[in-house]
């Protein structure tokens, strides 16, 4: 009786097994909804929110992160992204416990503390977002960094156009989605749930 062959043979069916069951695993993982943006590390910042506390998005590793790029004067795209993210914050219930919302500003003139904080409870966010401000210089390094074009005094209406971006942060901070600006608050719920659940 040969037991080195029998090892040899018991060992290639156990890695057989092992390879088809991460085959397996791996194409049952769930699809993600919205822009796939792989897994490239996100750009770590620190800013002041409007109570003047320091925070960096890596204070928050080890939760989802949902970023988005806003100014508190804005008539039309963001009070409707702020409007989705009230929604998605109310469906997740104590998962929010788990997720970060984290705004970055667009308009270093206008987004005073003061504007900030009414901004956030106008739209029910109030102790479910920070809303990180600066100045021009602290702040466009970030816009850079994720790709946020801004253009003061764009028009009357709207003083500031920019680039809408909302972004899914996984736990270990890569970014993996953005969400389009008419964005289903549903998938950004499956997306959080999804990243959480990894």
């Amino acid at each position: 009786m040969n037991l080195q062959g029998e090892d040899s043979v018991r060992i290639g069916k156990i890695s057989l097994l092992l390879c088809a069951l991460i085959l397996v695993m791996t194409a049952c993982a769930p699809k993600l909804r919205g822009i796939d943006l792989g897994k490239d590390r996100s750009p770590d910042f620190r800013l002041n929110d409007a109570r003047g506390e320091s925070v960096a998005l890596s204070d928050y590793r080890g939760k989802v992160v949902v970023l988005s790029f806003l100014y508190t004067n804005c008539l039309d795209e963001c009070p409707l992204i702020a409007s989705k993210l009230r929604s998605v914050a109310n469906q997740l219930g104590d998962s929010m416990k788990q997720v970060a919302y984290v705004a970055v500003s667009v308009d270093p003139e206008y987004d005073t503390p003061a504007a900030v904080q009414e901004f956030l409870q106008v739209h029910n966010l109030d102790g479910k977002m920070r809303y990180l401000i600066g100045t021009k210089e602290q702040l466009e390094p970030i816009w850079k960094a994720y790709y946020v074009g801004t253009l003061s005094n764009a028009s009357s209406v709207n003083p500031v156009a920019h680039t809408t971006r909302t972004l899914i942060i996984d736990k270990q901070g890569n970014q993996r989605i953005e969400l389009g600006t008419i964005f289903d608050p549903a998938d950004a719920v499956y997306n959080v749930r999804a990243l959480l659940a990894e």
